[in-house]
């Protein structure tokens, strides 16, 4: 006899089933881990990519900043939308040096603090890739040239610790191979998981279209749709340098501009890819005759884009964002309206 209330063995089964003891098993198991999925535990998704862009320059990569300050400047990009940064890093000289190499351990250490500021952020090595410049004036073409921008490449990523290259070359005239195999190059040296990002000069002066075209720029200056989907499949991401157009009004701006949003996306949504645009919206003070910012401006690039995006249809998709040029030159005003017409809306 046991006390009262004292502890009982459980009565087992006479007949013991070794079937139903695994089944049973797996399916403890497989409540256990739903639970797991449920509560989150092994959600190890990456935060989403904030969908805007924008150029940083010289003033954070070369200068010292307090961890504060690259505080403050995530949070303003998280404000805005901008999930995507192009940190100047260096040009490409004449006798194939890369310029500021003194300032590359600054540049180092401001890759550090934006990524402890901003983790989910995509940062990209800005490097400027002038190519009238050289013997011939021309140097897209060699084989030295295009080596030593794959391999600092491969350095600004592996070394400085940049998602990716953001590669500014210019010009690049439309169907010219050697910026084809220029990018074949990179992404070799690169590899796979790292992204590239080429700036891409919009189709300044387009044939056979009802839009104005700039005065100063020769008619038929574009690239063909096979030469954008050519450069789009070998690239991450294309950052539409929509400004700089010479036009003289608003109104006229705006309907150039929404011909460069549907003009890239519609090339773009016919590949098998997954290739992004962001169209470039200029805040710099005037540059004449190419740029008034009383013609191009936040609100006139904005209404464009979305005139553009309209036009575009199931095209607009494969248009990711919009990309600032530049943070230094963006003032409180900019900002302000930049925030209201086109990341609140």
């Amino acid at each position: 006899m046991s006390p009262s209330g004292g502890f009982k063995l459980p009565k087992l089964p006479l007949q013991w089933s070794p079937i139903r003891t695994i089944l049973t098993g797996i399916a403890a198991i497989a409540f256990v881990v739903a639970i797991i999925f449920g509560l989150g535990i092994f959600k190890n998704a990456p935060p989403e990519l904030q969908p805007n862009a924008i150029w940083l320059g010289t003033e954070w990569t070369y200068e010292p900043r307090d961890l504060a300050d690259v505080a403050l400047l995530a949070q303003r990009l998280r404000e805005n939308e901008i999930g995507t940064v192009y940190a100047w890093v260096s040009w490409l000289q004449s006798d194939n040096t890369w310029r500021g190499a003194e300032n590359f351990d600054a540049v180092r250490n401001f890759v550090s603090q934006f990524n402890t500021a901003y983790p989910e952020a995509r940062l990209y090595a800005w490097l400027g890739l002038p190519v009238n410049l050289g013997e011939d004036n021309y140097r897209l073409d060699d084989e030295e040239f295009q080596q030593r921008v794959a391999t600092f490449s491969q350095t600004v990523v592996h070394d400085f610790g940049f998602d990716g290259v953001f590669l500014n070359v210019e010009p690049v005239w439309d169907g010219d191979t050697n910026f084809l195999d220029l990018l074949r190059v990179v992404r070799t040296s690169v590899g796979e998981t790292a992204s590239i990002s080429v700036a891409i000069p919009p189709d300044w002066s387009p044939l056979g279209v009802d839009i104005p075209v700039p005065p100063l720029i020769e008619p038929g200056t574009v690239w063909q749709r096979e030469y954008k989907q050519r450069v789009a499949l070998l690239t991450d991401e294309m950052a539409v340098m929509a400004y700089n157009s010479g036009l003289s009004s608003p109104d006229d701006y705006v309907k150039w501009m929404a011909y460069q949003v549907e003009s890239f996306a519609s090339a773009v949504a016919e590949l098998d890819a997954s290739t992004n645009l962001v169209i470039g919206i200029p805040t710099y003070d005037a540059e004449p005759p190419a740029h008034d910012p009383a013609v191009e401006n936040v609100t006139s690039a904005v209404d464009g884009i979305r005139t553009g995006l309209l036009q575009a249809g199931d095209a607009a998709d494969f248009v990711r964002g919009v990309a600032i040029f530049a943070e230094w030159e963006t003032d409180t005003t900019e900002w302000a309206q930049f925030n209201a017409e086109w990341v609140a809306k």
